[in-house]
């Protein structure tokens, strides 16, 4: 079975208690590690995942094959649309996105 190499977009409550353990005990998934402005905490608790530096960064990593925006609900849009853009699968959290003419321009 092939891993979906994954990536959070922000390792702070959600990340941390939500989304990281379970993609790093589900057999499907490899944690490839989270978008960290300062703190730098997922290597703490994930050797070996890697702390990307800038959106950009997690988004030019062909290793990388799924992005979960669990960023603030106003960046949903913005990062959603950036991480299509880079050719990757995407997980929202809810709020999907502020608007609807926002979710429908993700279509």
């Amino acid at each position: 079975m092939e891993t979906i190499n994954t990536a959070l977009c922000f390792y702070g409550l959600s990340g941390r208690v939500f989304h990281a353990p379970f993609i790093d005990l589900h057999p499907g998934f490899q944690l490839a590690g989270s978008w960290e402005r300062s703190k730098k905490l997922i290597q703490k608790n994930y050797p070996g995942v890697k702390s990307y530096p800038s959106l950009e960064a997690l988004l030019a990593d062909q290793k990388v094959k799924l992005v979960v925006v669990n960023t603030p609900t106003y960046t949903h849009y913005d990062y959603t649309k950036q991480a299509l853009l880079a050719d990757k699968h995407v997980v929202v959290e809810k709020a999907f996105t502020t608007t609807v003419a926002e979710a429908e321009k993700l279509k």
